[in-house]
Order: structure tokens, then C-alpha cells, then sequence
């Protein structure tokens, strides 16, 4: 089969920045894609990043959405830029009729989700979203755990998680724009989104009417950090959540409970960033992640409490080997996510982020209260 032929909007030269980290390892690597253009926000930054990234000179270089939307030796359209710009970006690919890679959240709000949402399907585009906390392997093995009755009768799932940020009442420079509801990026669409995605798709869905989403601004005014580390005087306002939290039933049969929390702040020191519990009837599995999530790497310890044997057991998980362990972190489940589509194998597309901005806008409703 012939490559998947490429183009790509937000891959800059700069070496750290997400899409070099995220999406270049894999792509670049894989024998099932092929990168054939780029789009930034003028020829000379794309044609440097081309330079940057050593792609073949038969690389084409564009400075417009449409320019790039028109070609037609693009067969996947990938967004890789902040929130607020996704609409704009990816609206022209849809109505060229364009198969889309857009990453979370799908757009700055669910009115632009759904419509991007129904134009892809009226065009019988095929859409990817970048939830790919789905593809990773440390959840896949929750999932299978469960679903093959190891954990026994699920009776309730329990996750915690410290998203690192916030430290100081400070705003990194960098992350300033978090702090905005408006532009669409923050904690509660980026991480929440990508965690309770992550955990509903291993556990199954919250069951409709039995839970109680929160979404708390305890740190309503922030400094902002400098480049050199100082701290602005001033005090900025800040209208998302610092505190997310969720309990209810699950949809699953019994209906197990199910307790949710991501806070921002300093994490408890020499601890994991996350722990996910999930009680059974056969005993008990904890999960940890040094981050807040499992969308970015895998889970530095899975361990499950036999109840029948008394025993604590060691779960290894199967990582794929060097091939995927190589890649930085960031790009291990987004590659996942590429091989998935490239394969026909499930993966999270538009309609599925349509759902997750609903969810996300219930969390929302109870901010304002």
C-alpha cells in the first residue's frame, strides 16, 4: 500500500516545540506516511522548518489553510496548532473534502466542534481527534483487565490526579493564555478532556443523570512568570478551573461509582502525578503516571491486589519495543493514534470530541454557579 501522503499546519523549526516532539518521530519514521507539505504563517518560517527538520526538497511550503487544502496529493490534513485557531485552520481541508487530524480540543468551543463535526460528515471525510490517551498501552491493558472479567465485578473506579502548574499563583509566559477561557486551551478542556477520555474509554461511560460534574476558579487572579523566572507585580484575572471534579455511577452493569479529581498546584513531593484505583470483586489494580495523565507516557507502575491468592501482583505491560520507546514521550500515543488510522483499526474521530465538548460544557455550567 502506498504511503499516506501528508501535509501538515504548526510544525515550526524550532526543536522543542510540540509538533516536532509530537507528531515528526513517528511520521517522518513510519513507512505507512509520507510528509509531502507544510503550512506556517509565512513561506520563510515553513521553508525553515522543511530545512530544520531535514524533509526531502520535494517538500512544498505554503503560507495559506487553502493553499495547502488544494493540493491534491495531500491525503491527511494535520492541525497542530493552538485551540483557537483549529476552526480556522482545519475549516478549509472539510470543505475540500480533505481527511483531518485535528488535536484536542477539537475546537475553542462546542459550537465550532459540532460544526466541524457535520461538515466532515456531509463531505464523508474521515477525521482523527487527538485523544490519544486511548492508544496508550498502560490503558488498553486497564481495558482489557476489565474486560475480560481479571479485575472481577467492577465496583468503583477512583482517579487523582496534580496537574503541575499554577506553582508561585504564577502563569508561565508560555502557558499565559490558560488562564482564557476563550481561546479554548486550558485545564480543564486539555487535561480534563484528554484524562476522563483516557479512563471512560478503558471503564465505560458515565451513566447519563447519575453524576455530578465541578469546575472550580479558587485562583481567580495570577502573576505571570517571566522568561528569566521572575514574577510579573501585576495580578492578571483568570476565568477557568484550577479544581476538576466528577462523581457518579458509570454505565456499565452493576453501575460501579466513580470519583474523579485534577487539581493544579505543586504535586506532593517524591509522589506520582496520578493514581487511578479500580476496586473488583477479584481485589484491586492501582495505576500510577508521573504526569497527570496517561495521555503522555506510560504508567510507571501497574499493580493489582489478588484478593483470592493475597497477593500483590506486578502487571507488565508490552510497550512495543525500542521502535516506540525511542520516540520522545510526547510522540509515543500520538504514533500509536497515526498507525491506528493507517491500519483501520479504532481510534477517536470528531463525532467522539463533539461528545467530550458536551461533557466538558457540564463542567463549565457548574463554574458558573
Amino acid at each position: 500500500m502506498a504511503p499516506i501522503r501528508v501535509g501538515i499546519v504548526g510544525l515550526s523549526s524550532k526543536p522543542g516545540a510540540w509538533a516536532t516532539l509530537a507528531h515528526l518521530p513517528r511520521l517522518a519514521s513510519s513507512p505507512n506516511y509520507q510528509i509531502v507539505a507544510l503550512c506556517n504563517s509565512s513561506l520563510e518560517s515553513t521553508k525553515a522548518a522543511i530545512k530544520a527538520h531535514n524533509l526531502p526538497p520535494t517538500t512544498r511550503a505554503y503560507d495559506t489553510y487553502e493553499a495547502l487544502a488544494a493540493d491534491p496529493d495531500v491525503d491527511l490534513y494535520v492541525v497542530s496548532t493552538r485551540a483557537d485557531t483549529h476552526y480556522d485552520v482545519a475549516m478549509p481541508a472539510l470543505k475540500a473534502g480533505r481527511n483531518v487530524f485535528v488535536e484536542w480540543p477539537l475546537a475553542a468551543n462546542t459550537e465550532q466542534a459540532k460544526e466541524m463535526a457535520a461538515l466532515a460528515r456531509e463531505k464523508k471525510a474521515k477525521t482523527i481527534i487527538g485523544l490519544q490517551g486511548r492508544m496508550a498501552p498502560s490503558v488498553k491493558k486497564v481495558k482489557e483487565l476489565i474486560d475480560t472479567g481479571a479485575i472481577g465485578e467492577i465496583h468503583s473506579v477512583n482517579y487523582q490526579g496534580a496537574i503541575h502548574v499554577w506553582q508561585n499563583n504564577a502563569a508561565s509566559d508560555r502557558y499565559r493564555y490558560f488562564m482564557d477561557r476563550k481561546i479554548g486551551g486550558n485545564l480543564l478542556t486539555i487535561y480534563g478532556g484528554h484524562v476522563l477520555d483516557s479512563i471512560l474509554y478503558a471503564v465505560g461511560e458515565l451513566k447519563p443523570g447519575s453524576y455530578t460534574p465541578m469546575a472550580v476558579n479558587l485562583r481567580p487572579k495570577m502573576h505571570v512568570m517571566k522568561s528569566d523566572g521572575s514574577l510579573s507585580e501585576e495580578l492578571y484575572d483568570k476565568n477557568t478551573p484550577d479544581q476538576i471534579l466528577v462523581q457518579g455511577r458509570l454505565d456499565r452493569h452493576p453501575s460501579a461509582v466513580f470519583s474523579f479529581h485534577l487539581r493544579a498546584g505543586d504535586r506532593f513531593i517524591g509522589c506520582p502525578g496520578s493514581t487511578w484505583r479500580i476496586y473488583g470483586t477479584k481485589g484491586e489494580l492501582a495505576v500510577e503516571f508521573a504526569s497527570a495523565g496517561p495521555q503522555m507516557a506510560k504508567a510507571i507502575s501497574m499493580r493489582f491486589s489478588n484478593a483470592e491468592k493475597g497477593v500483590v501482583e506486578d502487571i507488565v505491560v508490552d510497550e512495543g519495543g525500542d521502535e516506540w520507546t525511542q520516540l520522545p514521550s510526547q510522540g509515543q500515543n500520538i504514533g500509536r493514534l497515526y498507525e491506528a488510522y493507517a491500519e483501520g483499526q479504532p481510534y477517536g474521530d470528531f463525532d467522539l470530541a463533539v461528545k467530550r465538548h458536551e461533557l466538558i460544557d457540564e463542567f463549565w455550567a457548574s463554574l458558573a454557579l
